[in-house]
């Protein structure tokens, strides 16, 4: 009775505070993005995408060139970790321009690498064979792939695949935006792993060579091994580059990517994966059609299984050109159980149409792979599609996976610049949630060009330290503190000096693990060598592994029915980095069966605690107030909170309150004491006082912490939104809501 006494309290001064501050609000939409190029989808139920496609992809912060550099050209956001080198931004292949690259550039003086010249943009050489960009993608599982080619001319049924001596028509065939008049067909085949399939495609009388897919059988277990890319980006440039006359988008900056990139793909072809997978972005800008072309100019595509996810640069189209058609990725990638959910589709002002694809799944062995196009940033699609994908491929397979793997372009836990973006802070705060409620394994990642493993990660806030949570002290310039808020991480500081950072990472401390808890992520460095950029902080809470040594590399993930093991290596086969994970029997059949059940009580506790004191009652203070106790019943009531986030959430809680000031009242008699309407004044730390009939002293709370995803520079986009799903208020109002949720929560969760 006393608890339900002191709640009824709370909501009386709540209920006061709605007419002392009113407040009309607006408050952010669930599908909230940064400014696109390409700004809307409709699916066929007429619902509304805006899809994450910056119409810049410049990094958000600058590159750290500041004196505060060591002489080894090493610190806390820019070192070279367990990596030995000269100085600082020396890439590894910009001393060995490609011969043939370094000769054209002699014989135009230069003007095969100018940015703007004869060699650059639209100018670039595309192929034009009758037939082209001949690629082998992953069917539905290991005994299925999809042939796709481009073919000169109108879509017509003499463009046929001669597969094992046998005819197969195409299953899709359309029209492609490439000026130069070409078709896309796509035919399935089913084979079996560990046989070759010599093939070849006809196109309106023309017939190409003969090639040979060579595939490989899986092993004891079902053991397979795949070779992990992260972003070849043909055409792109780095400004390390810019001294050698390899300007972006120029036929010299294809010419020597495609160099590099065969570098990467001559050293993987030796540890004989059975498919290859890249992380997107394979070309600078999808456009301008000599990217893609010189990206497919290799035997790889021809011979082994190539798969991609789709990255922002896909979704890049030449401004200049006669169509603003976009199907690029589309064209030259068959998706193999493709859904809408995740997709992109409108009709351009010219008549033309842009597509891009949604999220995908395919079977390997035993491992399930769930791919999504995060350039849509609607976590609820991508959550709806996980857990109907992973639906049908049990369903398919009748049991479980050992193993299930999303992959997508933007990595919410990277160390270079695009770690603090807005965006990628949203995907963070999000996406981890999905992932371990649906219990993913691994997550597979590129867009930031330096490869970084991190911690096995719970979603949940954490509070810490400046220097735990960012490896550095807030008196480093680097870290651009002003107002207690960081720019470099896109962070506030707390009056208790501690930071809220999205998520909690688990360190088992080794190389080998057994059945561990959340989910690991993945992200790969360049693997063309096309750009590199800086690190903003490689000590990051989440970090188990960063590696900035401004070179390609690739990672072979090997898969079996109970185990799975990272090898990262650079282009001459130095292993940088090594990881196994092992699971039981038991955890593959039931992945919660060794999951203590969570006790939600000290945090109940400390809400009651908290909603025993009477908040200041200043209409920025409320608001603070509002979002603490909000968040900390968010977690309260989530069945699916693990303790690790539970215990987290008070401290994240009293942090969050290390700023908000509470009233400790002085009542003159019982009476007084025991009737809020009476109190005469209300006192503030300098001495003055408001007329509001409270008596008392404004304090501090106790140091609480917190550790938020809402902490960074949407935190008021974020925070708009309120407990009242009708109304969506955000004023004072919201406490009065907050708490009247608590009283619900609070009596709710109560464990049996």
């Amino acid at each position: 009775m006393k608890n339900k006494n002191k709640l009824v309290l709370a909501l009386i001064i709540a209920s006061a505070t709605t007419t002392i501050f009113p407040e009309n609000v607006s408050f952010a939409s669930d599908d909230a993005s940064t400014n696109v190029e390409i700004t809307e989808k409709q699916n066929q139920d007429g619902k509304d995408n805006i899809a994450d496609i910056p119409k810049d992809d410049e990094v958000t912060f600058p590159k750290n060139e500041k004196n505060t550099r060591e002489s080894d050209g090493t610190n806390k956001f820019n070192r070279a970790t367990e990596t030995d080198r000269d100085s600082f931004g020396q890439d590894k292949n910009v001393g060995n321009i490609d011969s043939k690259v370094k000769e054209k550039l002699e014989q135009t003086n230069g003007e095969y690498g100018k940015k703007n010249g004869s060699y650059a943009n639209n100018n670039l050489k595309a192929i034009d064979t009758p037939i082209k960009d001949i690629t082998i993608n992953p069917g539905q599982n290991e005994n299925e792939v999809a042939v796709t080619w481009f073919g000169k001319g109108e879509v017509n049924e003499n463009s046929k695949l001669i597969f094992n001596n046998k005819e197969y028509k195409a299953i899709r065939a359309r029209k492609t935006g490439d000026s130069n008049g070409y078709s896309t067909y796509t035919s399935i085949v089913q084979i079996k792993p560990g046989e070759n399939y010599d093939y070849y495609i006809t196109n309106d009388g023309y017939k190409s060579d003969i090639f040979t897919l060579r595939t490989k059988a899986l092993g004891k277990n079902n053991e397979f091994s795949l070779v992990y890319l992260g972003d070849p980006q043909m055409g792109s440039g780095d400004s390390v580059w810019d001294k050698h006359g390899l300007n972006k988008n120029t036929q010299a900056k294809v010419d020597q990517d495609k160099a590099d990139f065969a570098k990467t793909l001559k050293k993987a072809q030796e540890l004989d994966p059975n498919f290859y997978l890249s992380m997107g972005d394979n070309v600078e800008i999808a456009g301008y059609e000599g990217e893609y072309d010189y990206f497919f100019d290799n035997d790889l595509f021809k011979e082994k299984i190539f798969s991609s996810v789709i990255g922002n640069h896909e979704t890049y189209i030449d401004k200049n050109d006669s169509s603003l058609q976009n199907t690029v990725f589309s064209d030259h990638f068959y998706l193999a159980n493709e859904s809408e959910l995740g997709s992109i589709s409108k009709e351009n002002e010219d008549g033309t149409r842009t597509y891009i694809p949604g999220d995908f799944w395919y079977s390997y062995g035993d491992t399930l792979f769930l791919n999504l196009n995060s350039n849509v940033n609607n976590s609820k699609e991508h959550e709806e599609f996980i857990k109907e994908a992973i639906k049908q491929a049990e369903e398919k397979r009748g049991s479980k996976f050992s193993w299930k793997v999303v992959s997508f372009h933007h990595a919410p836990y990277s160390t270079a610049t695009h770690t603090t973006d807005d965006d990628i802070l949203q995907r963070r705060n999000e996406l981890v949630k999905i992932f371990n409620n649906n219990n993913i394994d691994v997550v597979l990642n590129g867009h930031d060009h330096i490869y970084t493993r991190t911690k096995h990660m719970l979603a949940g806030e954490k509070t810490l330290s400046f220097k735990d949570a960012y490896g550095t002290d807030m008196n480093d310039p680097n870290a651009e503190i002003k107002d207690s808020f960081s720019e470099t991480f896109n962070n506030k500081i707390y009056p208790n000096g501690k930071v809220i950072v999205d998520g909690i990472g688990i360190d088992y401390g080794k190389s080998q693990v057994t059945n561990p808890k959340g989910t690991l992520f993945l992200t790969m460095s360049a693997s063309a060598g096309a750009k590199f950029y800086n690190p903003i902080g490689e000590d990051q809470w989440f970090v188990n592994r960063s590696l900035d040594d401004r070179s390609q590399l690739f990672s072979q993930l090997t898969f079996s029915k109970n185990k799975f093991k990272i090898v990262t290596m650079d282009q001459d086969g130095k292993i940088v980095d090594t990881y196994t994970i092992n699971k039981t029997d038991d955890k593959i059949k039931n992945p919660e069966f060794d999951e203590n059940k969570t006790d939600f009580s000290k945090l109940q506790e400390s809400i009651e605690n908290i909603m025993d004191k009477n908040v200041v009652l200043e209409k920025e203070n409320v608001k603070k107030y509002n979002i603490a106790i909000e968040n900390a019943i968010k977690v309260l009531n989530d069945k699916n909170a693990s303790q690790e986030e539970v215990d987290s959430a008070i401290e994240v809680l009293n942090t969050r309150l290390s700023e908000v000031s509470f009233v400790i009242e002085k009542p003159n008699n019982k009476e007084e004491n025991n009737s809020l309407e009476n109190k005469d004044d209300q006192k503030h730390e300098n001495g003055s006082s408001k007329n509001n009939k409270i008596i008392g002293e404004k304090v501090k709370a106790e140091n609480f912490i917190k550790d938020s995803d809402f902490e960074n520079k949407s935190l008021e986009k974020e925070n708009k939104k309120s407990l009242n799903v009708e109304t969506g208020a955000g004023s004072l109002k919201g406490i009065l809501l907050s708490l009247s949720f608590a009283l619900v929560g609070l009596f709710k969760t109560k464990r049996k």
